[in-house]
Protein backbone atom coordinates (compact mmCIF):
# COMPACT_ATOMS: atom_id res chain seq x y z
CA UNK A 1 0.00 0.00 0.00
CA UNK A 2 1.29 3.50 -0.76
CA UNK A 3 2.77 4.69 2.53
CA UNK A 4 1.36 8.14 1.81
CA UNK A 5 -2.16 6.85 2.52
CA UNK A 6 -1.19 5.58 5.98
CA UNK A 7 0.88 8.70 6.73
CA UNK A 8 -2.00 11.00 5.77
CA UNK A 9 -4.46 8.93 7.81
CA UNK A 10 -2.28 8.94 10.94
CA UNK A 11 -1.51 12.66 10.57
CA UNK A 12 -5.21 13.45 10.29
CA UNK A 13 -6.04 11.34 13.35
CA UNK A 14 -3.28 13.00 15.40
CA UNK A 15 -4.58 16.45 14.42
CA UNK A 16 -8.09 15.51 15.55
CA UNK A 17 -6.82 14.08 18.84
CA UNK A 18 -4.77 17.21 19.53
CA UNK A 19 -7.90 19.31 19.08
CA UNK A 20 -9.73 17.07 21.57
CA UNK A 21 -6.74 17.32 23.91
CA UNK A 22 -6.99 21.13 23.94
CA UNK A 23 -10.70 20.88 24.80
CA UNK A 24 -9.99 18.37 27.59
CA UNK A 25 -7.40 20.68 29.15
CA UNK A 26 -9.70 23.68 28.94
CA UNK A 27 -12.53 21.78 30.63
CA UNK A 28 -10.28 20.30 33.33
CA UNK A 29 -10.89 16.69 32.24
CA UNK A 30 -7.71 15.18 33.73
CA UNK A 31 -8.54 11.54 32.89
CA UNK A 32 -9.50 12.40 29.33
CA UNK A 33 -6.34 14.47 28.99
CA UNK A 34 -4.15 11.55 30.08
CA UNK A 35 -5.89 9.13 27.72
CA UNK A 36 -5.58 11.49 24.78
CA UNK A 37 -1.91 12.24 25.50
CA UNK A 38 -1.18 8.51 25.57
CA UNK A 39 -3.00 7.97 22.28
CA UNK A 40 -1.25 10.90 20.57
CA UNK A 41 2.15 9.62 21.71
CA UNK A 42 1.33 6.13 20.44
CA UNK A 43 0.21 7.35 17.01
CA UNK A 44 3.18 9.71 16.76
CA UNK A 45 5.54 6.76 17.25
CA UNK A 46 3.73 4.85 14.52
CA UNK A 47 3.91 7.86 12.23
CA UNK A 48 7.65 8.31 12.73
CA UNK A 49 8.23 4.60 12.17
CA UNK A 50 6.18 4.71 8.98
CA UNK A 51 8.14 7.69 7.68
CA UNK A 52 11.37 5.74 8.24
CA UNK A 53 9.92 2.82 6.27
CA UNK A 54 9.20 5.16 3.37
CA UNK A 55 12.93 5.94 3.18
CA UNK A 56 13.94 2.27 3.20
CA UNK A 57 11.26 0.63 1.01
CA UNK A 58 11.04 1.80 -2.59
CA UNK A 59 8.88 -0.95 -4.07
CA UNK A 60 6.13 0.03 -6.49
CA UNK A 61 2.71 0.76 -5.02
CA UNK A 62 -0.32 2.76 -6.07
CA UNK A 63 -3.89 3.20 -4.88
CA UNK A 64 -6.75 3.87 -7.29
CA UNK A 65 -9.97 5.30 -5.83
CA UNK A 66 -13.14 5.39 -7.91
CA UNK A 67 -16.31 7.39 -7.58
CA UNK A 68 -19.32 8.23 -9.68
CA UNK A 69 -21.93 6.02 -11.27
CA UNK A 70 -20.19 2.60 -11.02
CA UNK A 71 -19.59 3.04 -7.27
CA UNK A 72 -21.97 2.73 -4.34
CA UNK A 73 -20.24 4.82 -1.69
CA UNK A 74 -17.63 2.71 0.07
CA UNK A 75 -19.81 -0.41 -0.16
CA UNK A 76 -19.01 -1.70 -3.62
CA UNK A 77 -18.19 -1.15 -7.25
CA UNK A 78 -19.64 -2.57 -10.48
CA UNK A 79 -17.68 -5.76 -11.18
CA UNK A 80 -17.54 -5.31 -14.97
CA UNK A 81 -16.25 -1.76 -14.64
CA UNK A 82 -13.69 -2.70 -11.97
CA UNK A 83 -12.31 -5.59 -14.00
CA UNK A 84 -12.03 -3.50 -17.16
CA UNK A 85 -10.45 -0.42 -15.56
CA UNK A 86 -7.84 -2.46 -13.65
CA UNK A 87 -6.93 -4.30 -16.85
CA UNK A 88 -6.62 -0.97 -18.69
CA UNK A 89 -4.41 0.51 -15.98
CA UNK A 90 -2.21 -2.59 -16.02
CA UNK A 91 -2.03 -2.32 -19.81
CA UNK A 92 -0.84 1.28 -19.49
CA UNK A 93 1.86 0.19 -17.02
CA UNK A 94 2.99 -2.61 -19.35
CA UNK A 95 3.31 -0.27 -22.35
CA UNK A 96 5.35 2.31 -20.42
CA UNK A 97 7.60 -0.39 -18.94
CA UNK A 98 8.27 -1.96 -22.35
CA UNK A 99 8.92 1.43 -23.92
CA UNK A 100 11.49 2.20 -21.21
CA UNK A 101 13.26 -1.10 -21.88
CA UNK A 102 13.27 -1.42 -25.67
CA UNK A 103 12.23 1.99 -26.97
CA UNK A 104 9.32 2.57 -29.31
CA UNK A 105 7.03 -0.43 -29.68
CA UNK A 106 5.73 -1.84 -32.93
CA UNK A 107 2.17 -1.12 -33.97
CA UNK A 108 1.14 -4.69 -33.22
CA UNK A 109 2.39 -7.80 -31.50
CA UNK A 110 3.22 -8.90 -27.99
CA UNK A 111 4.35 -6.32 -25.47
CA UNK A 112 7.92 -7.13 -24.33
CA UNK A 113 8.66 -7.62 -20.61
CA UNK A 114 4.94 -7.77 -19.81
CA UNK A 115 5.50 -10.23 -16.96
CA UNK A 116 7.99 -7.83 -15.35
CA UNK A 117 5.38 -5.08 -15.15
CA UNK A 118 2.58 -7.01 -13.45
CA UNK A 119 0.97 -5.55 -10.35
CA UNK A 120 -1.13 -7.43 -7.82
CA UNK A 121 -4.21 -6.27 -5.96
CA UNK A 122 -3.24 -6.39 -2.30
CA UNK A 123 -6.19 -4.68 -0.68
CA UNK A 124 -9.14 -2.36 -0.83
CA UNK A 125 -8.55 1.33 -0.17
CA UNK A 126 -10.67 2.86 2.58
CA UNK A 127 -12.55 6.13 2.43
CA UNK A 128 -14.03 5.59 -1.00
CA UNK A 129 -13.99 2.44 -3.06
CA UNK A 130 -10.60 1.68 -4.47
CA UNK A 131 -7.85 -0.84 -4.97
CA UNK A 132 -4.29 -1.01 -3.71
CA UNK A 133 -1.88 -2.35 -6.34
CA UNK A 134 1.62 -3.47 -5.37
CA UNK A 135 4.66 -4.85 -7.11
CA UNK A 136 4.78 -8.65 -7.24
CA UNK A 137 7.84 -8.81 -5.02
CA UNK A 138 8.00 -9.80 -1.35
CA UNK A 139 11.44 -8.25 -0.86
CA UNK A 140 12.05 -4.73 0.45
CA UNK A 141 13.52 -2.57 -2.31
CA UNK A 142 16.54 -0.58 -1.14
CA UNK A 143 16.45 1.49 -4.31
CA UNK A 144 13.47 2.59 -6.37
CA UNK A 145 12.51 -0.30 -8.64
CA UNK A 146 11.98 0.07 -12.37
CA UNK A 147 8.29 -0.55 -11.84
CA UNK A 148 8.16 2.21 -9.25
CA UNK A 149 9.48 4.69 -11.83
CA UNK A 150 6.95 3.38 -14.37
CA UNK A 151 4.07 4.01 -11.95
CA UNK A 152 5.44 7.52 -11.38
CA UNK A 153 5.35 8.07 -15.15
CA UNK A 154 1.84 6.61 -15.51
CA UNK A 155 0.52 8.89 -12.78
CA UNK A 156 2.04 11.95 -14.45
CA UNK A 157 0.54 10.95 -17.82
CA UNK A 158 -2.92 10.57 -16.27
CA UNK A 159 -2.66 13.88 -14.44
CA UNK A 160 -1.23 15.91 -17.31
CA UNK A 161 -3.60 14.45 -19.91
CA UNK A 162 -6.46 15.98 -17.94
CA UNK A 163 -4.76 19.30 -17.10
CA UNK A 164 -6.75 22.45 -17.82
CA UNK A 165 -3.85 23.98 -19.73
CA UNK A 166 -3.42 22.47 -23.22
CA UNK A 167 0.29 23.25 -23.05
CA UNK A 168 0.70 20.85 -20.11
CA UNK A 169 -0.83 18.02 -22.14
CA UNK A 170 1.24 18.86 -25.20
CA UNK A 171 4.43 18.76 -23.11
CA UNK A 172 4.04 14.99 -22.64
CA UNK A 173 3.53 14.21 -26.32
CA UNK A 174 7.18 14.19 -27.36
CA UNK A 175 7.89 11.08 -25.29
CA UNK A 176 4.48 9.48 -25.77
CA UNK A 177 4.62 6.29 -27.79
CA UNK A 178 1.58 5.39 -30.01
CA UNK A 179 0.59 2.24 -28.11
CA UNK A 180 0.89 4.09 -24.81
CA UNK A 181 -1.44 6.74 -26.24
CA UNK A 182 -3.94 4.02 -27.14
CA UNK A 183 -3.73 2.62 -23.60
CA UNK A 184 -4.42 6.09 -22.18
CA UNK A 185 -7.30 6.59 -24.61
CA UNK A 186 -8.92 3.27 -23.66
CA UNK A 187 -8.71 4.06 -19.95
CA UNK A 188 -10.18 7.55 -20.29
CA UNK A 189 -12.91 6.28 -22.63
CA UNK A 190 -14.00 3.74 -20.03
CA UNK A 191 -13.95 6.27 -17.18
CA UNK A 192 -15.86 8.85 -19.24
CA UNK A 193 -18.51 6.49 -20.64
CA UNK A 194 -19.03 4.97 -17.18
CA UNK A 195 -19.36 8.45 -15.62
CA UNK A 196 -16.66 7.56 -13.10
CA UNK A 197 -14.10 9.67 -11.25
CA UNK A 198 -10.57 8.65 -10.35
CA UNK A 199 -8.18 9.48 -7.54
CA UNK A 200 -4.56 8.32 -7.77
CA UNK A 201 -2.24 8.09 -4.75
CA UNK A 202 1.41 7.01 -5.07
CA UNK A 203 4.51 8.22 -3.26
CA UNK A 204 4.20 12.02 -3.21
CA UNK A 205 1.48 12.33 -5.87
CA UNK A 206 -2.15 12.54 -4.83
CA UNK A 207 -4.66 13.92 -7.33
CA UNK A 208 -8.29 13.50 -8.34
CA UNK A 209 -9.76 13.56 -11.84
CA UNK A 210 -13.41 14.60 -11.81
CA UNK A 211 -15.91 14.17 -14.63
CA UNK A 212 -14.94 17.29 -16.63
CA UNK A 213 -11.22 16.48 -16.27
CA UNK A 214 -11.72 12.93 -17.52
CA UNK A 215 -13.85 14.11 -20.44
CA UNK A 216 -11.16 16.64 -21.35
CA UNK A 217 -8.49 13.91 -21.32
CA UNK A 218 -10.71 11.62 -23.40
CA UNK A 219 -11.28 14.32 -26.01
CA UNK A 220 -7.56 15.10 -26.21
CA UNK A 221 -6.38 11.51 -26.51
CA UNK A 222 -8.98 10.85 -29.20
CA UNK A 223 -8.04 13.96 -31.19
CA UNK A 224 -4.28 13.46 -31.09
CA UNK A 225 -2.53 11.37 -33.71
CA UNK A 226 0.99 9.96 -33.58
CA UNK A 227 2.60 8.43 -36.66
CA UNK A 228 6.02 6.81 -36.59
CA UNK A 229 8.59 5.78 -39.14
CA UNK A 230 12.09 4.34 -38.85
CA UNK A 231 14.84 5.73 -41.08
CA UNK A 232 18.58 5.45 -41.58
CA UNK A 233 20.41 8.79 -41.79
CA UNK A 234 24.03 9.43 -42.69
CA UNK A 235 25.62 12.65 -41.57
CA UNK A 236 27.94 14.43 -39.16
CA UNK A 237 27.44 14.03 -35.42
CA UNK A 238 27.32 17.62 -34.21
CA UNK A 239 26.79 16.91 -30.52
CA UNK A 240 25.96 14.18 -28.01
CA UNK A 241 25.10 14.49 -24.29
CA UNK A 242 25.17 11.00 -22.71
CA UNK A 243 23.96 12.19 -19.29
CA UNK A 244 20.90 13.84 -20.85
CA UNK A 245 20.54 11.27 -23.66
CA UNK A 246 20.37 13.99 -26.34
CA UNK A 247 21.99 14.13 -29.78
CA UNK A 248 22.32 16.44 -32.78
CA UNK A 249 23.25 15.38 -36.30
CA UNK A 250 23.50 17.20 -39.65
CA UNK A 251 22.76 15.12 -42.74
CA UNK A 252 24.49 15.50 -46.11
CA UNK A 253 22.06 18.24 -47.15
CA UNK A 254 22.71 20.19 -43.96
CA UNK A 255 19.37 19.39 -42.30
CA UNK A 256 19.69 19.19 -38.51
CA UNK A 257 18.17 16.35 -36.51
CA UNK A 258 17.90 16.88 -32.76
CA UNK A 259 16.27 14.62 -30.21
CA UNK A 260 16.62 11.96 -27.53
CA UNK A 261 18.82 8.87 -27.64
CA UNK A 262 18.13 5.33 -26.51
CA UNK A 263 20.14 3.62 -23.77
CA UNK A 264 21.73 1.43 -26.44
CA UNK A 265 22.88 4.48 -28.42
CA UNK A 266 24.37 6.03 -25.28
CA UNK A 267 26.29 2.82 -24.57
CA UNK A 268 27.56 2.71 -28.17
CA UNK A 269 28.71 6.32 -27.94
CA UNK A 270 30.52 5.89 -24.61
CA UNK A 271 32.27 2.73 -25.86
CA UNK A 272 33.46 4.33 -29.10
CA UNK A 273 37.27 4.43 -29.08
CA UNK A 274 37.63 7.42 -31.41
CA UNK A 275 36.28 10.92 -31.01
CA UNK A 276 33.05 10.67 -33.00
CA UNK A 277 31.88 14.25 -32.46
CA UNK A 278 32.33 16.16 -35.70
CA UNK A 279 32.80 12.97 -37.71
CA UNK A 280 30.57 11.02 -40.07
CA UNK A 281 28.27 8.27 -38.87
CA UNK A 282 25.24 6.26 -39.92
CA UNK A 283 22.35 6.14 -37.47
CA UNK A 284 18.91 4.59 -37.20
CA UNK A 285 16.24 6.97 -35.94
CA UNK A 286 12.56 6.90 -35.14
CA UNK A 287 10.76 9.95 -36.49
CA UNK A 288 7.45 10.56 -34.78
CA UNK A 289 4.95 13.02 -36.25
CA UNK A 290 2.71 14.37 -33.51
CA UNK A 291 -0.47 16.22 -34.50
CA UNK A 292 -2.13 17.81 -31.43
CA UNK A 293 -5.67 19.16 -31.42
CA UNK A 294 -5.86 22.52 -33.25
CA UNK A 295 -2.07 22.68 -33.53
CA UNK A 296 0.29 22.17 -36.49
CA UNK A 297 2.04 18.78 -36.51
CA UNK A 298 5.65 18.55 -35.36
CA UNK A 299 8.37 15.95 -35.62
CA UNK A 300 10.03 14.22 -32.68
CA UNK A 301 13.28 12.40 -33.43
CA UNK A 302 14.75 9.58 -31.34
CA UNK A 303 18.14 7.99 -31.99
CA UNK A 304 17.71 4.22 -31.79
CA UNK A 305 21.28 3.09 -32.51
CA UNK A 306 24.52 3.90 -34.29
CA UNK A 307 24.89 1.65 -37.34
CA UNK A 308 28.37 2.86 -38.19
CA UNK A 309 31.00 5.30 -36.97
CA UNK A 310 33.15 6.87 -39.69
CA UNK A 311 32.81 6.84 -43.48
Amino acid sequence: MPKKLNIDSLSSEITTLNELLVSARQSGDIVGEMQLEHRVAELSRKLNSLKEEVLSDNSASVALFFGGQPVLGSKGIAAEFAGAVLEQFQNLIAKIFANNEVGDLGERGLVPFKANSELMVTGLARGSFGFVLDEMNDQVQLESSQLSHVIDRAAVLLRDSAAQDDAVFESILEELEPRTLIALRDLFNNLDSSKATLRVVEKELDFTLDGPSIHRAKRRTEAISIEESTNEIEGTLVGFLPEHRKFELADKAGKLYYGSASKEAVEQFTKATDNVIGNRCLIKVSIKTVAPLNRPPREVVRLIEFLRFGE
